[in-house]
């Protein structure tokens, strides 16, 4: 191993970021003003300008040559009118821009960061900058001062950039005092941040490892991670055995469970139904409980009329089937019900003909769905107005929740939800909170898909019970039937490969649906470029606008990220851009919300597309919708030329082509293969290792969550509490 030598000199820029902001490729200009070198290490925090003597190592890497692999850092104001000029022009003091920085240098020369940080008033001594901008220059010049301290000991703790905004924007002035007085705190608060994370902070402040808090987190955060995972508890001796893998052993977990369940933060349940003990965090077992509670209080009642539903197929000048019908007649008068099926069974049929019925009534009906774009679907194809559940329910940031809940119930005879697989129990329970009494809930879904990414399976669970009214359809229609894309779906349902149009037995109306066989990943990527830039053009779709491309995982040479990179290049490599670290958002970049934005209306999920970029500034239209984002909510997109399977539920596209392959097989699952080519229209195309396409058919286990809905419907039922149905008043919240 090289001796440890020293380095001194000034930042020039940052080439590379990773993704958690921490680790990072840098350029430095030394001292004896020889040739810039390339620095490696801890340096996502830094900015330009900045002076640096560093302690690390030299060495030789086989691809990018010779480069220093820094282990320590000391970070200094800039030593040189450049150097300072990059500092400011970089963004690190809001407010200074390149030329107002170049003015300040002017007059101040390397004095200007003391004139900030001391003697401010004197500012307005440089031309252009009156009382009013010099106030704001101090304003964000000492926010942006204790927000920089905060952040480089939370970096100094390993954590990356975007966790370090994370917490300075949930605990604000007190993220320092916090931090101190219980780090544990973080990965209970803070996305992102693991128990280890938060447990290596403890031991640097000098926390036991005997600390009762320390059990306590573990406790709490491997229940909320379970819930990350889609179970609503885990059982204990699940959760005793997850401890391990912390660091925390079973007995002390077990004793760490005594204060929890008195102060009601964990629930410790009996169930006789599973045979085990879940454990709860105490808001989603009071959560799950509700939602029992106010589905036993609405089922029950009768279908509607025959007549009734005629009438509504005579208006709307369809004819319905005998399954279709009783789904319909069911709608209009249970206080709740599931309508579920596949692709071509004609769920979209049903809805049109039940909204035509209720307005017959003269009934006033809500059209809501869990994301944007099935919503705008929902409205497409019934021509009523569709909303997203959080619009419906209108979410508050202010007040923290939903302004429509038991208080404040919504003004509506019945309302419709699509995508139904998609509702996690906790937008079920708001949802049934705010109904009002004699509401009627139609839930319109695809049990076969994935669940949804919230805790809770809530269809399949209200399925499951035997006691929610339900509509299976299993006809498929004729001019559905002929489309290979449907065809395929329901053989993947039934355990068997998929059939590419070519080997179809016979003939079909449209042959939409491919199987692209290829083994190795390059092979695979150039199969995707041909299919992108040839294939699908040819067959008038353009792949800018019309196609999606669908993949298991986030990481590695098939994921999200780096599809994204590729696919970038090649439809859309040139234009005026905004570079957010390593990532360039392009004018014409299809892109993704990757964080919920109430103020906005604009949630996780939601695909749009960049129509201005500049001046760090990124306007995206959001479905007509033109949003102008900059700073920090510009981290909360990604780019969705290709995103993963999970985030496309919901989702329809012109045209799909899905990649999968053996570096995916933690992910293949039979609901993800189905939930993917059921998100394709008119036209989709597997790219695939043959291998990972039959393991996905195949493998169906791996879907299963610990939740006990249920369960809990049943065992309300068992006791002999009477199904309310129709005008029945579900309960208060406990």
């Amino acid at each position: 191993m090289s001796a440890r030598e020293r380095l001194e000199g000034e930042l020039l820029e940052v080439t590379y970021q990773a993704d958690d902001g921490a680790w990072a490729v840098v350029r430095v200009a030394p001292i004896d003003e020889g040739a810039p070198v390339t620095v490696v290490g801890a340096l996502g925090h830094l900015s330009p300008g900045v002076h640096l003597t560093l302690e690390g190592r030299w060495s030789n890497h086989a691809r990018f040559g010779r480069r220093f692999n820094a282990e320590t850092v000391l970070v200094q104001d800039p030593r040189t009118n450049a150097g300072l000029a990059r500092y400011l022009s970089s963004g690190e003091v809001r407010g200074i821009g390149p030329k107002l920085a170049e003015r300040l240098i002017n007059h101040f020369g390397l004095e200007t960061l003391r004139v900030l940080e001391s003697a401010p008033e004197r500012l307005t001594e440089v031309e252009g900058i009156g009382e009013k901008k010099r106030d704001e220059i101090i304003q964000h010049y000492d926010r942006d001062r204790r927000d920089r301290e905060v952040a480089v000991m939370l970096r100094g703790y390993g954590l990356g950039a975007a966790v370090t905004r994370r917490v300075l924007a949930k605990y604000g002035d007190e993220a320092a005092s916090i931090l101190r007085g219980d780090p544990y705190r973080l990965a209970a608060d803070i996305p992102g941040v693991a128990f280890k994370t938060a447990d290596q902070i403890a031991r640097v402040l000098g926390i036991a490892e005997d600390d009762p808090r320390r059990a306590r987190a573990a406790v709490q955060w491997l229940l909320s991670e379970g819930e990350s995972e889609g179970h609503c508890f885990l059982p204990e001796a699940e959760l005793l055995r997850r401890g391990e893998s912390v660091g925390v052993r079973q007995d002390t977990l077990a004793e760490a469970l005594g204060p929890l369940l008195l102060e009601r933060k964990v629930v410790l349940r009996e169930s006789a139904l599973t045979g085990s003990r879940p454990v709860y965090r105490g808001v989603t077992d009071r959560r799950e409980q509700r939602v029992a509670d106010a589905v036993v209080a609405r089922i029950g009642g009768q279908d509607a009329s025959e007549e009734a539903v005629r009438a509504a197929e005579e208006k709307v000048g369809l004819s319905l089937n005998d399954e279709q019908r009783r789904a319909v007649a069911m709608g209009l008068e249970r206080g709740m019900c599931v309508i579920t099926g596949g692709p071509g069974t004609g769920k979209t049929t049903i809805v049109r003909v039940l909204m035509t019925a209720a307005a017959l009534r003269r009934e006033t009906w809500a059209l809501a769905a869990p994301t944007g774009r099935a919503a705008r679907r929902l409205s497409e194809s019934c021509g009523q107005e569709g909303k997203t559940l959080h619009r419906l329910l209108r979410y508050s940031m202010q007040a923290g929740g939903f302004e429509h809940d038991a208080t404040n119930p919504l003004e509506l005879d019945g309302v419709l939800v699509d995508e139904a697989s998609m509702v996690d129990l906790a937008l079920l329970d708001a949802l049934l909170q705010a109904l009002p009494e004699g509401a009627r809930l139609v839930l319109v879904g695809d049990a076969d898909q994935l669940p949804s990414v919230g805790a809770g399976q809530c269809l399949r669970d209200l399925i499951d019970s035997g006691a929610v009214p339900v509509v299976s359809l299993r006809q498929v229609y004729r001019q559905a039937a002929g489309s290979g894309i449907v065809q395929n779906a329901h053989r993947v349902l039934r355990g068997e490969d998929p059939v590419s149009a070519e080997k179809e037995p016979e003939p079909l109306e449209r042959p939409d649906f491919f199987v692209v066989p290829r083994r190795e990943p390059e092979e695979l990527l150039q199969a995707l470029d041909e299919i992108l830039l040839k294939r699908l053009p040819a067959r008038g779709f353009d792949p800018r606008a019309d196609v999606q491309v669908l993949t298991p995982m986030r990481r590695g040479p098939l994921g999200t990220v780096s599809l994204n990179q590729r696919l970038q290049a090649l439809l859309n490599p040139e234009g005026p851009s905004v570079k957010v670290g390593e990532r360039v958002f392009r004018v014409q970049d299809r892109v993704m919300q990757v964080r919920n934005d109430y103020e906005s209306d604009v949630f996780n999920g939601d695909v749009g597309r960049v129509v201005a970029a500049g001046d760090g500034v990124v306007s995206v239209d959001f479905d007509g919708r033109t949003l102008r984002l900059s700073g920090e909510a510009l981290h909360n997109l990604d780019h969705a030329w290709a995103i993963s399977i999970h985030k496309s539920q919901g989702s329809e596209y012109p045209a799909a082509v899905l990649v999968m392959h053996t570096a995916h097989h933690v992910m293949l699952r039979r609901a993800l293969l189905y939930t993917a080519m059921t998100r394709a229209r008119r036209f989709c195309c597997l790219v695939a290792h043959p291998w990972a396409v039959h393991t996905a058919v195949t493998e169906v286990a791996g879907t299963e969550r610990f939740t006990e809905l249920s369960g809990r419907i049943r065992a309300l039922l068992a006791s002999g509490v009477t199904p309310g149905g129709k005008g029945a008043k579900a309960r208060a919240p406990r």
